[in-house]
């Protein structure tokens, strides 16, 4: 089989439209009203060049996960230390300083036009220090490192970038590259770089595919003990793998873990998580909070029409079990790849239905954190005349 490459599966003009622009002038005063940062602070446009280090399966390293430059790739000769102070890195800084967003930034801008909240505001709170650390150029303080697209799941909102067995099945007729850290040589040598790292840092992500399901999880776990032990690891999981290795780093490393979980519904769950077992996923899930403790559980879910209605059920979970919950608006920014699961899809019945639910449990719960993500669900529903963004006909095989 003939394979198309991921530009061809998924050109970025069909995403983006800002490239080498700013936003509006009155879109921008608009957005910086809304930063909870303070207002001397607000000089440096975004913060995520100055605290935040994001590689990529492919080797790609970017200021955070919605950066849509592929610029500079890793290499032994040129990795990390060279990207952050001397390489890509630096054009971001620069640009940041300025008070002007990048042209990698296409996401935040185009969010900062339609109204809707960009992820720069994920960024302000990375670093308490961070208006002296952008000044003075500063070691990162996140880590985040997207191992592999190894995953056990095939859940259709997914893609073969981020899940080899949609790669090996639906998504075989598209190349999505390497992964370049299943190299014993590559990921001994990132491990190496790091090290310089690790001293500086409060914080490390690992997000995949499914990060539990690969080797470098436990190798940089077992250095960060050595080196940092009170270094906080965090695991963007399925919940799906509970093992003796899982077991140790939980007791043995300073974890926190955010669990992709969309549904309490079985039914629902099995829809959308194709791979998974329910009762085993949620027993895991219980076994770890054991371990790390409640305080350190995210519910981390994404609102569509197929456990929209059943969301809340969902927070109350989360609530009962004093886990944080946090929603993703991806469905509702066109970055889901089924279409037929969009929010448009609902009637209005089940929007009322489902807003009924929320105002209920706003209604009888006083918890701000639970209550931002639940006012989240009711300003999804408000615009569901949504249809997710692109044309999503040119992902499938011919």
């Amino acid at each position: 089989m003939t394979k198309i490459s991921m530009e061809e599966a998924l050109p970025e003009e069909k995403q983006f439209s800002y490239y080498g622009k700013q936003p509006s002038i009155d879109k921008w005063n608009k957005f910086q009203s809304v930063r909870t940062i303070p207002d001397k602070e607000k000089i440096i446009s975004c913060y995520a060049a100055f605290n935040h280090i994001r590689i990529t399966r492919l080797g790609l390293m970017m200021p955070c996960c919605f950066s849509t430059l592929k610029n500079q790739k890793w290499t032994k000769e040129k990795g990390l230390k060279h990207y952050w102070f001397e390489g890509l890195n630096t054009e971001y800084q620069d640009h940041f300083l300025d008070g002007k967003l990048h042209n990698g930034c296409d996401t935040c801008k185009q969010r900062i036009e339609e109204g809707i909240t960009p992820p720069i505001l994920d960024y302000d709170w990375n670093d308490n220090n961070r208006l002296d650390n952008a000044m003075n150029i500063s070691w990162p303080k996140i880590f985040e490192f997207e191992i592999s697209n190894l995953c056990n799941m095939e859940c259709p909102m997914c893609v073969g970038f981020l899940s080899s067995k949609h790669a090996m099945n639906r998504d075989k007729h598209i190349d999505w590259g390497t992964n370049l850290f299943d190299d014993d040589d590559n990921l001994n040598h990132l491990i190496e770089e790091l090290k310089e790292f690790i001293p500086h840092l409060k914080e490390m992500r690992f997000v995949g595919g499914e990060p539990l399901a690969h080797k470098a999880m436990y190798k940089i776990a077992k250095v960060v003990r050595e080196i940092k032990p009170e270094l906080k690891i965090q695991v963007c999981t399925n919940g799906s793998i509970f093992n003796r290795q899982v077991k140790e780093i939980c007791e043995k490393n300073n974890m926190s873990f955010s669990f992709s979980l969309d549904t309490i519904i079985p039914e629902e769950y099995q829809t959308i998580r194709i791979g998974g077992k329910y009762d085993e996923t949620y027993s895991n899930v219980e076994e770890i909070s054991k371990i790390v403790g409640s305080e350190n559980v995210t519910i981390n879910s994404t609102l569509m029409s197929v456990n929209s209605n059943n969301i809340i059920k969902l927070v109350e979970y989360s609530f009962k079990n004093k886990f944080d919950f946090f929603l993703n608006t991806y469905a509702k920014h066109g970055r889901i790849t089924s279409p037929d699961w969009g929010l448009n899809k609902l009637n209005k019945k089940t929007i009322k239905k489902i807003m009924r639910d929320c105002i209920l449990f706003l209604e009888n719960n006083n918890d701000e954190g639970y209550n931002m993500q639940v006012k989240k669900i009711l300003l999804l529903l408000k615009n569901t005349e949504y249809i997710p963004k692109g044309n999503w006909e040119h992902m499938k095989s011919k």
